[in-house]
């Protein structure tokens, strides 16, 4: 019976035990349960009652409110949070306000001193980088300018006590294998803008004009070129040809273009040699046709008024002696035919008796290249100046058919 009573109790403790701790398990679960419900949830979707917890970073303050606000701007409005010229706010105001958790950033505006060179320039910026606090001033900046921040001790003229100081890229331009390149840099020697250029300064690769170690000043101007035998390709251009033609009820010297020329193109491969800057050799590879170029087709006016009367006239008119027309009708048949607008396609010269250049006629008179009689007036010259007389001259165009 005492051994049953020991049982009992046993058994009522062991109950009693386990009722304990399944109560304090149900209140633990409980509690967690409420703070589960009461906890932000860290997904993106609305809690029940469409708030959301917002959290607001001020300049380093935090302020954590609970909003149905749908936007940024909307938010700011309702924690009666005031911006200010130049302030940024993270994300933008008009933002929309879909996650539960959701932050907010904003960065105050300060008054700034930029210094570009001599100019001065006053803003308000909330940048926090110096390149940036330098746009936010207005000032325009090249992908290689930078910006730095300087002590600045002229206290009683600005109250600044610091400036951000734009520092500007030199401008180099390099010839580089023959192509002309305007680069800026804020390297401090060729070497190392070489470097950043990721050109190989090996003296056996490349040739440089200037040396290594000279400083970059702005404006300067150096070559790179290859050495030894390499291979380039370039496009070269073909120049169009022309053809004339001639129109004799056309008035003289009256040109017009029938068909427009234009100049074609070519890309062309050689092997060149080179050595400390300078082609040694020039080896053509390739050449190929990329564009044919058009031929500009020209009308040349070519009709003039004759002086009257025969070729008998005409060298009586240029002051030739009677007993010379025999030898000078020989030559002059032979070279034009008579005609004061013939010209040699092949050496240019034109005229009667075919001057070479034609402008020297002009000595002769101002009508030279239209009037026959002007013509001959030099060519008399000629004649007599060169052979002596215009018998001689017709022995030697007989012995060698030019003159």
């Amino acid at each position: 019976m005492r051994q049953m009573r020991g049982n009992l109790s046993l058994l009522v403790t062991g109950f009693l035990t386990f009722v304990l701790v399944f109560a304090v398990a149900a209140h633990h679960h409980s509690v967690n349960a409420a703070a589960e419900n009461n906890r932000p949830d860290s997904g993106n979707s609305e809690s029940a009652d469409g708030t959301h917890f917002i959290t607001i970073y001020d300049d380093g303050n935090q302020t954590n409110v609970r909003s149905d606000a749908n936007t940024v701007r909307e938010a700011l409005l309702r924690a009666e949070i005031q911006l200010n010229t130049g302030d940024k706010v993270e994300p933008a105001l008009d933002e929309e306000i879909t996650a539960n958790n959701f932050n907010i950033n904003i960065y105050r505006a300060r008054r700034v001193l930029v210094l570009d060179g001599k100019r001065k320039y006053r803003a308000m910026s909330a940048s926090t980088t110096p390149v940036d606090i330098v746009i936010d001033a207005g000032v325009e900046m090249l992908e290689a300018d930078t910006a730095k921040l300087i002590p600045y001790d002229n206290l009683l003229e600005s109250g600044d006590t610091v400036a951000y100081q734009v520092v500007r890229a030199k401008t180099v331009h390099l010839n580089y294998y023959g192509k002309k390149i305007d680069m800026h840099t804020q390297a401090k020697t060729v070497s190392t803008f070489l470097s950043e250029q990721g050109i190989d300064t090996n003296t056996e690769k490349n040739w440089v004009s200037v040396a290594l170690d000279s400083k970059i000043v702005d404006g300067m101007s150096f070559s790179i070129q290859p050495q030894g035998k390499q291979t380039i390709t370039i496009d070269e251009e073909i120049k169009y040809q022309e053809t004339v033609t001639y129109d004799y009820s056309v008035d003289y010297g009256k040109r017009e273009i029938t068909k427009a020329g234009a100049n074609g193109s070519r890309t062309v491969t050689y092997e060149v040699e080179m050595k400390d800057g300078k082609e040694l050799s020039r080896k053509l590879v390739s050449s190929i046709v990329t564009r044919q170029p058009v031929t500009q087709q020209v009308k040349v006016g070519m009709k003039t008024n004759l002086p009257e009367g025969t070729h008998q006239d005409w060298m009586r008119a240029a002051g030739i002696p009677a007993d010379q027309f025999g030898y000078v009708n020989y030559i002059i048949t032979r070279e034009s035919h008579w005609n004061p607008l013939a010209k040699n396609r092949s050496s240019g010269a034109t005229g009667v008796c075919q001057a070479l250049p034609g402008k020297k006629m002009a000595s002769a008179g101002a009508d030279w290249a239209t009037n026959p009689i002007t013509q001959l007036k030099w060519c008399n010259g000629y004649a007599v100046g060169r052979y002596g007389s215009w018998q001689k001259a017709y022995e030697f165009w007989t012995k060698n058919h030019w003159w």
